[in-house]
This record gives structure tokens, sequence and C-alpha cells, in this order.
């Protein structure tokens, strides 16, 4: 347990996530995000079968950028740090004054994410939530 002093001068003991079950959060949400992905492209053909080749490429990118970043930041935003792999684990993200994130902290998490745990298959991620004394990446 660490002991977290807030704003308000009252101390807090969190207990921060071990490496496990963060894992299986992410895990949860990717495969979350894959079927919703795979449903939206299976709708997003059958909408522009008639569209040439440029436009359902640029569609089709947009709507993949939209799923892979800014629905996990609408949702971590929307839900105060709790992503549905994160609620299955019982996990919560939580500023460094121990209250919810908002929609700043939620987008600077998705950016860096897509190269924290996407680009680098959370290797990246992995080894800063191991180094960091607190635990966090």
């Amino acid at each position: 347990m660490s002991e977290l002093v807030t704003g308000e001068a009252v101390a807090l003991e969190l207990r921060p996530a071990k490496l496990p079950s963060r894992a299986l959060a992410v895990l949860l949400d990717l495969v979350a995000a894959v079927t919703v992905y795979v449903v939206v492209t299976i709708a997003l053909v059958a909408a522009t079968a008639s569209l040439d080749q440029a436009a359902q490429t640029a569609i089709s990118l947009a709507v993949f950028l939209l799923l892979l970043v800014g629905v996990p930041i609408a949702v971590e935003t929307l839900s105060h740090g709790r992503s549905l792999g994160k609620m299955a684990c019982g996990l919560r993200v939580v500023r460094d004054d121990g209250g919810p994130i908002r929609f700043r902290h939620a987008l600077v998490r998705g950016l860096i994410g897509v190269i924290e745990i996407l680009m680098t298959m959370g290797v990246v991620a992995c080894i800063a939530s191991l180094v960091s004394s607190r635990g966090r990446r």
C-alpha cells in the first residue's frame, strides 16, 4: 500500500494495480475493440460499396482511428477512468492526487497508449510500470 496525500491534505491508502491484472484489463479491452471494429467494418463495407476506392479507404481510415483512439478516450473520460476491462478487473485510472481522470488525462493516455501499448506490444508499458516506484506507466 502506498500513501497518497490529496490536495485537501487527506491521506489515502491506495494499492497500485499489479501487472497481471493490468494485462488482463488491456486484453479484455482489445478483444472488445476488435469485436466492435469487425462489426463496424462489415457494416462500413456494405454501406460504402457504391463509392470509389479512395473514398472507401479514407472512410475506413477515419473509422479505424476513431475506434482505436477516440472511443477509448471517450469511455475513460465518461466513466472516470474505468474501461470495460478495468471494470471487469476492479481497476481504475486515477490522477496523482487520487482523483478521477478528466478528458485531458484520457486524451494523453489514449494518444501515448497507441505508441506505448499497441505499437510496441506493451513492452514499453510493462518496463515503465516495473521501473516506476508507484507502478505507474
